[in-house]
């Protein structure tokens, strides 16, 4: 049976007391009310729509292989006559570009397209500033052609909120293939294979495990090895709405223990850097190891290297057969000036399967559509996918990538993972308490 994201999406939704719910939603009016305003009446300084059929486009696309990612869909748009004005906002994990987004919407500026996703997605449809993409799914046969996760994902009341772009793989293990070579290693697939690879690799003076003090990346290696010691069952709890209790269990503690566990496996002081510098250690041979989404995949592409020869990929350990799933997906913003018929437009070349194809390649993710042949993929992203489209295999989704929670609750949570891994007089049952306090008053 299939475990899989029905109604995950809302770890963060508060149920208010009626006093609190009314003034929550008298705020929400208003705010919406205002920015609505700002679009529909003009300014003194109002300006004039530009002439040109071009988007801006808002996006935290920003390393070397996003940018390639970008560039193709910016092909792929500028042969079907649509421009494509580039808005990318820099930081790992998308966190200061949904700052800017907010600011402005609020300021009544929104771009015409953003990389709106998961629960982000959810908030932003119900305020209704997001334009539904209905027809455009039905013309290009989206429910009969894409994962249902993928559809759900994007479905908000039954309506399509945004145009899907690619689907990532959280719990991947990267490894340097030449390191494996040359050390004489099986590819890692449990613990003890990853505990004796790191002895070898100490001994030839290799960090076992590249890694970055980022909160948002620790993050991503925790819930990965939640999946891995909870098991599936356990981690839908966990990302449910009235999953709160399920933080209690023992497996938690473990989870927290293997995270540290893998922390020591860097023997460096690791600062907070962005995901491209361990990623560059393992292409270089400094590293062996990196768990990361396959967007790391992506890069190392970019920088030259080749799955199956420079590096492998393998699901986390305890994982085969799971999928930790975080969707790219861009959202049409209602604007002061429409532009319905551009952003349909974007939303049809996007969902096609020769912009599927070349988007993803480029992006490390897989296609969002099942009717492609999965022999054009290489051997890290077949896998990937097949298990998407794999009767049975359990499917969740992803916390810290917004999959499954609210911008201010995934923060939360990355800041006391955060001050776990860096002081450890912090007991894993102490941080094990403090995420459980965090998704207890997110559920209340």
């Amino acid at each position: 049976m299939r475990i899989h994201a029905t109604g995950l999406h809302n770890i963060a939704k508060r149920r208010l007391s009626t006093g609190v719910r009314r003034r929550a939603r008298a705020g929400l009016a208003l705010m919406l009310g205002l920015v609505l305003s700002a679009r529909m009446i003009p300014s003194a300084n109002a300006q004039t729509p530009p002439q040109a059929p071009t988007l801006n486009v808002l996006h935290w696309w920003t390393s070397a292989s996003e940018r390639a990612a970008a560039d193709r869909l910016v092909q792929q748009l500028a042969a079907q006559g649509v421009g494509w004005h580039d808005d990318a906002i820099p930081g790992g994990g998308g966190g200061a570009a949904i700052k800017v987004l907010t600011s402005r919407v609020l300021a009544g500026e929104a771009p015409d397209v953003a990389q709106v996703i998961g629960r982000t997605l959810t908030d932003w449809a119900d305020l209704g500033l997001v334009l539904p993409l209905d027809d455009v799914a039905q013309r290009g046969r989206w429910r009969q052609v894409m994962f249902p996760v993928v559809l759900q994902t994007v479905s908000r009341g039954g309506r399509i909120m945004a145009a899907p772009l690619g689907v990532h793989r959280i719990n991947t293990l990267l490894y340097n293939r030449h390191v494996w070579t040359r050390l004489n290693l099986a590819p890692p697939q449990s613990w003890h294979d990853m505990e004796v690879a790191a002895k070898a690799m100490r001994a030839q003076r290799i960090t076992p495990l590249a890694w970055s003090d980022e909160p948002w990346q620790i993050a991503t290696v925790f819930e990965a090895v939640l999946l891995a010691e909870g098991g599936p069952a356990l981690y839908a709890e966990l990302a449910s709405t009235q999953g709160w209790s399920s933080w209690q269990d023992a497996r938690v503690v473990a989870a927290l223990q293997r995270l540290r566990w893998l922390r020591d496996l860097d023997d460096e002081a690791t600062t907070e850097e962005p995901w491209t510098t361990p990623a560059r250690k393992l292409q270089t041979g400094q590293a062996g190891m990196f768990i990361m989404g396959d967007w790391a995949r992506g890069e190392l592409m970019a920088w030259g290297s080749q799955p199956g020869t420079d590096f492998g990929c393998v699901p986390v350990p305890q994982t085969a057969g799971m999928h930790l799933y975080s969707i790219d997906t861009l959202a049409m913003l209602v604007g002061r000036f429409p532009k319905r018929a551009e952003q349909e437009r974007l939303a049809e070349v996007i969902a096609s399967p020769a912009t599927q194809m070349t988007y993803n390649q480029a992006k490390g993710s897989v296609p969002v559509r099942m009717d492609i042949d999965p022999a054009a993929l290489d051997e890290c992203a077949r896998d990937s996918w097949q298990t998407l489209a794999r009767p049975g295999s359990a499917l969740l989704p992803s916390i810290t990538h917004r999959m499954a929670a609210v911008e201010s609750t995934r923060e939360a949570l990355g800041e006391v993972l955060h001050r776990f891994v860096k002081t450890r007089s912090v007991t894993p049952q102490q941080a094990q308490a403090q995420l459980l306090a965090i998704v207890r008053g997110a559920a209340q």
